[in-house]
């Protein structure tokens, strides 16, 4: 599965994107500089690093000119899956048996990262992808534009590298894995700067405005028609909000361990969960944002400025 990140505008210190499709990630353990001459000045990193339940080989090869990039993103990707373990509960190990059990054991707990000054796929620039299990070719990782992931400005990765826990349903993932960065800041749990924590933010394009088309997010997250753009995906953010606001962190918490592992294909299967751990009026809550039906509780502007999620 891929997930493609189209070249867009950017202001400095921060990254803006235009989301189309999905994709799946996998990441690895960092470790010592070393120049790989088959990439010409191409510097790389390799290191294991010790999770919950074992060790996990990160890699990075970098074919820009940042090199000081390489230990910047270790550090991100380590204290990410170690907030992600202690917040969810559940391993990296334990999260991404679904991703690589179709890989060979030499891929096996192993996080790749390649940066390059543009990224191609099939000839089109899409500007970052994510190729984990090799769906788009031989080569496996996640596949970064520098001109997105500027040192302080780990938006992009973070939500990257967030797939290794939450991949499908695309339209569930896609808002747990932006807005769980900002949570764990929130909490103390990650660590980020607040020049960080903006890019986190802005990736979310509150200043989205709604699509006139605007199905629920369950029903078609993957509209090809031009006039929905990324609302859909900042509509998936703000869901977010929604879920945290009405569960509190606790049981905010027991959702996420629980999406980790099971399948919530469709509103209904989102239904049962949040009935299981919170019995609340969830068809009302949820009208419009991923079941059919006009806005009831929560209308569509729901979300749309930082003062809402501050208040969190």
């Amino acid at each position: 599965m891929i997930r493609k990140r189209l070249v867009g505008k950017r202001s400095v210190g921060c990254c803006g994107r235009f989301l189309i499709g999905v994709f799946l990630l996998s990441i690895s353990s960092i470790g010592n500089a070393q120049n790989l001459s088959k990439y010409g000045a191409t510097s790389g990193m390799e290191r294991s690093v010790r999770f919950r339940d074992g060790d996990t080989v990160f890699t990075i090869r970098n074919e820009t000119t940042a090199h000081s990039w390489n230990q910047y993103a270790f550090e991100k990707t380590r204290d990410l899956i170690d907030a992600y373990e202690s917040y969810t509960g559940v391993s990296f190990q334990r999260a991404t048996v679904p991703i690589y059990k179709t890989l060979p054991e030499s891929e096996k707990n192993r996080i790749r990262l390649v940066l390059k000054e543009s990224v191609y796929l099939n000839g089109t620039r899409i500007g970052g992808y994510n190729n984990v299990s090799g769906g788009t070719g031989k080569e496996l990782g996640i596949f970064l534009e520098s001109g997105l992931v500027p040192i302080g400005s780990p938006a992009l990765l973070l939500h990257e590298l967030g797939h290794y826990y939450f991949t499908e349903p695309i339209w569930l993932a896609e808002g747990i894995v932006s807005f769980l960065p900002f949570l764990l800041a929130k909490k103390g749990i990650l660590k980020l700067t607040k020049q960080e924590i903006s890019s986190v933010s802005e990736e979310w394009q509150l200043s989205e405005r709604p699509s006139k088309i605007d199905p629920p997010l369950a029903e078609n997250f993957h509209s090809d028609d031009p006039r929905v753009g990324a609302w859909l995906y900042s509509k998936s953010v703000r869901l977010q909000g929604i879920l945290y606001r009405e569960l509190g962190n606790e049981n905010y918490r027991k959702f996420l361990k629980t999406a980790i592992s099971q399948d919530l294909s469709d509103g209904n299967g989102l239904l049962a969960v949040l009935r299981s751990i919170q019995p609340k009026n969830w068809e009302s809550i949820l009208k419009g944002w991923v079941l059919p039906g006009k806005y009831s509780t929560y209308s569509i502007h729901s979300f749309s400025k930082m003062k809402d999620w501050d208040s969190l």
